[in-house]
């Protein structure tokens, strides 16, 4: 009998550390996390995500997606996200697998496999996990003891994992990444120059100049792609990093000014409104939920 969601979860949290990643193969990873208390500031590179275990709603521009077991989430393209776990205890923790998506990879699969799935969609899917995923996944997590085996067959069931996705509901996302759409590079070109300036107050009308495109067709562009507006995304990106220099131990004020913010005030507004808190007691929160 093919292992269910369940079986896969319990195998899952004898490898899991709480709060940690654990690598289980070359661009797979085991997350895993009890509290359901701090808000989680995530950046997606092209990714899949397949849920084994508990829940969280993780929320890309005004979009909230509700992760439980046996959902994956396939992302094509570099995404600032905001999320919270919302079932999740030390008992059973949130249990969640990534994989990250390589479009060498990926186009050398199509190449074999030509008719998998639809050439065009959306830069990010979220559905249910195709049928076939969790038993090549228990198959992956037996394999952690047996690292003699891991080396051979490792890569061998990461490409059938990612042959299984392309056969599923999160196709059209996973053929974005290989394909040569003149738009989406354009965007993906100024999502490289928006993290490159974080510390400047960059207008829509000049992000257009860098991707080549008309303002206009710009924002319609961009928000195709990634679910927000650019000043959206670089706002998003900005208050991301901040977070990670504050938590780190950096003052608010120089955290602020670090990603082009000039009025403190407004940052901490901005902040309170995406993380909840302000950046202090924030801080605390974290402190208090870990040390817990």
């Amino acid at each position: 009998m093919a292992p269910t969601i369940n079986d896969l979860a319990a195998r899952a949290a004898a490898l899991a550390i709480p709060g940690r990643s654990v690598g289980l193969h070359d661009g797979i990873t085991l997350f895993s996390a009890a509290s359901t208390e701090n808000p989680l500031a995530m950046f997606y590179e092209p990714m899949a995500c397949i849920v084994l275990q508990g829940e969280m709603e993780v929320t890309i521009g005004s979009t909230v997606l509700s992760y439980a077991p046996g959902t994956c989430f396939v992302g094509s393209i570099d995404l600032p996200v905001t999320g919270r776990i919302t079932k999740a205890s030390a008992a059973n923790p949130y249990l969640a697998i990534s994989i990250a998506l390589s479009r060498d990879a990926l186009a050398d699969l199509l190449a074999e496999a030509p008719q998998v799935g639809p050439e065009r969609g959306k830069c990010y899917a979220f559905g249910p996990v195709p049928e076939a995923v969790p038993e090549a996944c228990a198959r992956l997590l037996a394999l952690q003891d047996a690292p003699d085996d891991a080396a051979v067959l490792g890569p061998m069931i990461r490409r059938e994992i990612l042959y299984r996705l392309l056969r599923g509901p999160q196709a059209a996302a996973l053929h974005q990444i290989v394909a040569s759409d003149q738009r989406l590079s354009q965007v993906r070109r100024a999502l490289t120059w928006i993290r490159e300036h974080l510390d400047q107050s960059v207008p829509t009308a000049d992000m257009a100049t860098c991707a080549g495109m008309s303002e206009a067709s710009f924002r319609r562009h961009f928000r195709a792609a990634t679910g927000m507006s650019p000043l959206q995304y670089q706002k998003t990106l900005r208050l991301q990093s901040a977070r990670r220099a504050i938590l780190a131990g950096s003052e608010v004020a120089r955290a602020a000014f670090a990603v082009g913010y000039e009025s403190p005030s407004q940052f901490s507004r901005e902040y309170a409104r995406l993380f909840g808190l302000a950046p202090m007691l924030d801080v605390k929160r974290v402190m208090r939920t870990e040390g817990a």
